[in-house]
């Protein structure tokens, strides 16, 4: 039989408390294989243009940044949905130790029975910056995390010691044991070229968050074989996923038409870089160079800058960041990616912020994860034995690697 497209849900994890519970409850009850949370101080949406009067969503969700702490989210997850993994999308390593960071998940991998996920980033700035944590250097700390996380779960309760440029350890134990003697997946979300290294070099999987074609998609993940390769890794249990953030309606251009016309949509358009903005003549109202979402910080937010968002987002904006349309529409945009290596897709709902969250958008959302839970992973087919003789006089590096740089 063949294999078919994992699918999961990432919640909000935000208050009120029954919601996020009633939630997570329909997204298993949806057969989904993965639940995951994301790890906020803050929302992504200006509280100004946050209420019931413009926004459906804010009907049910009075703030968007009141959220629940996931590391104890999980722990009440882990004890009541069996079969599924649970995880963060994602965490950092500003606001915890990597030492935090290497107990916690091997503790939740323990509660799941080996389904833990520790999604992982380089950060993001409204996180850090409002509560007096220097956003620096964010590749670099990322990196220097991993390691540490990597050699505490591989000490066996042997004394480890570290001096990096963020953090020390003077042999420091780390005696837990791993789960089946199996350290947990490590997911790490990455789009530009340095995080695409380390995640080679250090994940056991990929989870970027960002749009992009199928083309794009392939030729990252090309980059991360790469990377593995040459630090002597083997991928053979990689698992490239991608977060999706969607909005289901009848069609496609009818929900693109509906996100630029609610304020707390066309806010989130804030997120993009200003570079996406520039290639649909668009100049963004944070400035050309705007790196986008990792930057962002919506208390930072002006009311013109949130007034010329509104009026400049249009429809095909969002087509360049967001899976829309009947569950048909965003189907065919999914199955392009997994023949370029997609083999976990997590949905990320943003539709009830302009729809509300109605018993039709949940049909929708449930008949979407059983779509994509039926699409088959193509055959890998077994590589053609080369001669002795070939190989030798073959180049060492083909053009693939060339173009990976």
């Amino acid at each position: 039989m063949n294999a078919r497209l994992s699918v999961g849900i990432e919640s909000n994890c935000t208050a009120p408390l029954q919601l996020e519970r009633v939630s997570l409850r329909l997204f298993k009850l949806m057969g989904v294989d993965s639940l995951l949370l994301p790890d906020h101080y803050l929302g992504f949406v200006p509280r100004p243009v946050w209420n019931p009067e413009s926004t459906p969503a804010a009907k049910v969700i009075p703030s968007p940044d009141a959220f629940f702490d996931p590391f104890v989210m999980m722990g009440m997850m882990a004890a009541r949905y069996r079969r599924v993994r649970i995880g963060t999308g994602v965490t950092e390593a500003f606001r915890r130790h990597p030492a935090t960071l290497a107990q916690a998940f091997v503790t939740l991998d323990h509660l799941t029975g080996g389904r833990a996920i520790l999604g992982i980033g380089n950060g993001e700035r409204e996180n850090t910056a409002p509560y007096g944590i220097p956003f620096i250097k964010r590749v670099a700390r990322l990196e220097e995390a991993l390691t540490i996380i990597r050699r505490l779960w591989e000490s066996r309760g042997e004394p480890v010691s570290f001096d990096g440029s963020f953090w020390r350890l003077d042999r420091a134990l780390f005696t837990t044991p791993l789960h089946g003697g199996k350290p947990p997946a490590v997911w790490v979300a990455a789009h530009a070229p340095k995080m695409l290294g380390l995640t080679g070099r250090f994940a056991d999987g990929w989870y970027p968050t960002i749009k992009m074609s199928p083309a794009q998609y392939g030729e990252r993940l090309e980059r991360i074989h790469h990377a593995a390769t040459a630090a002597g890794r083997s991928l053979a249990t990689f698992e490239p996923a991608m977060q999706i953030q969607i909005a289901l309606g009848p069609d496609r251009r009818r929900m693109l038409d509906k996100m630029a016309t609610v304020p707390a949509a066309a806010a989130l358009a804030m997120l993009l870089p200003g570079a996406l903005w520039g290639r649909h003549g668009l100049r963004h109202p944070l400035g050309e160079e705007f790196e986008g979402f990792p930057d962002f910080v919506p208390e930072e937010v002006t009311a013109a800058q949130l007034a010329d968002a509104r009026r400049q987002a249009t429809p095909e904006l969002f087509g360049d960041a967001i899976f829309a349309g009947s569950v048909d529409q965003v189907v065919s945009e999914v199955e392009p990616l997994v023949e370029a290596g997609l083999r976990h897709v997590v949905i990320w709902n943003i539709g009830p912020i302009a729809s509300g969250a109605s018993a039709s958008d949940l049909v929708r959302l449930a008949l979407l994860v059983r779509r994509l839970k039926r699409i088959t992973i193509p055959v890998q087919r077994p590589a053609v034995p080369v001669p002795v003789e070939q190989a030798l006089r073959a180049p060492a590096y083909g053009a693939s690697a060339a173009r990976a740089g």
